[in-house]
């Protein structure tokens, strides 16, 4: 931080930041479409 209080955020970004960040939302999409299939299924067998 600067002595004006401001704070450059290249100093929190790794080399990495986009791939984590990526990353972590495809996993989020993962469990979302993994819920709504599992849902899908049961209303698909309470159908039956």
């Amino acid at each position: 931080m600067s002595e004006r209080g401001i704070h450059s955020i290249v100093d929190d970004l790794s080399d990495t930041w986009l791939e984590d960040w990526a990353g972590a939302g495809v996993l989020e999409i993962e469990e979302y479409l993994a819920k709504h299939a599992a849902f899908l299924a049961f209303l698909e067998s309470s159908d039956s």
